[in-house]
């Protein structure tokens, strides 16, 4: 994890809200931590989740970001989606699925199957998003990766 540098290296943006403090999503960043795709973390003025993960997403080269507002919610974005229709979207107190909500943002990134929240034995994922559908942006996210490598 790198804090507020704002390169250009291929990252996953986190923005949050000033409001917050890092340590109230830590496991989100232990997540992609494991999965070992890097991070930037930044506060940014706002604290609205779904404008944070959309701009965090919007900025990244990767084209994923992750935006905490003060909002009570987690927002998992792709940057070619509509910024109210992010991937994912969990309340920030689902402690447990921030881990896995960090590890599915890596996993775009990689092109490789997410985690469910099921396997944490908490309540559903809180996504509407079809398999063609991620079938379709992970598609994309290996597309660009080939062009900036």
């Amino acid at each position: 994890m790198t804090i507020d540098n704002g390169s250009a290296r291929p990252a996953i943006h986190v923005y949050y809200s000033p409001l917050l403090n890092d340590s109230s999503f830590r496991p989100l960043l232990y997540g992609m931590e494991e999965e070992g795709v890097p991070s930037v973390l930044k506060k940014k003025e706002g604290n609205n989740s779904l404008e944070l993960g959309h701009q965090a997403a919007t900025d990244s080269i990767l084209g994923v970001g992750i935006g905490v507002g003060a909002d009570n919610q987690i927002v998992l974005h792709y940057a070619k989606l509509r910024k109210d229709q992010p991937l994912f979207q969990i309340k920030q107190n689902e402690k447990n699925k921030q881990r896995i909500l960090g590890s599915n943002a890596a996993r775009l990134v990689k092109g490789i199957p997410f985690k469910t929240f099921q396997e944490t034995g908490e309540d559903k994922a809180n996504s509407t998003i079809s398999a063609e559908e991620i079938a379709r942006i992970v598609k994309k996210v290996l597309q660009r990766l080939e062009e900036i490598t």
